[in-house]
């Protein structure tokens, strides 16, 4: 990912199905899924345009094979959503998970036994 963190709606529908089948797809299959199943009456050149900022922004690869493309994920589904909420953090707490802790508490003081949640998932992840 080049930085950016967010997708659009459908960009991210797009990810979802990558992440979702866990294999190379061509653009004709992408195509033919939203259109059958989602009722999108999306184009080629729809779909192109969502692959090329995907491609550009890192989170897919694009692999020529048989003379077509197969796209393929660059991001996890678990990293797409761990930068997410970084960002959401270091945008709208300053980038203090403290901050978002007290928020989500609405300033009131947590229980013992939800610090020590707290804690013990700090540690597994290591944050």
């Amino acid at each position: 990912m080049n930085g950016r963190y967010s997708l659009t709606k459908s960009e991210e529908e797009i990810m979802e199905l990558l992440w979702e089948k866990d294999r190379k797809m061509s653009s004709k299959e992408i195509l033919d899924y939203f259109n059958e199943h989602c009722d999108k009456d999306w184009k080629k050149q729809t779909l192109n345009t969502f692959l090329a900022k995907l491609l550009q922004a890192g989170f897919i690869d694009r692999i020529s094979k048989d003379r077509k493309y197969l796209y393929v994920p660059l991001v996890t589904r678990m990293e797409y959503k761990q930068k997410g909420a970084e960002q959401f953090i270091r945008d709208s707490y300053s980038g203090s998970f403290m901050n978002f802790v007290s928020a989500l508490s609405g300033g009131e003081m947590i229980s013992r036994e939800e610090a020590e949640e707290i804690r013990k998932l700090l540690e597994e992840n290591r944050l």
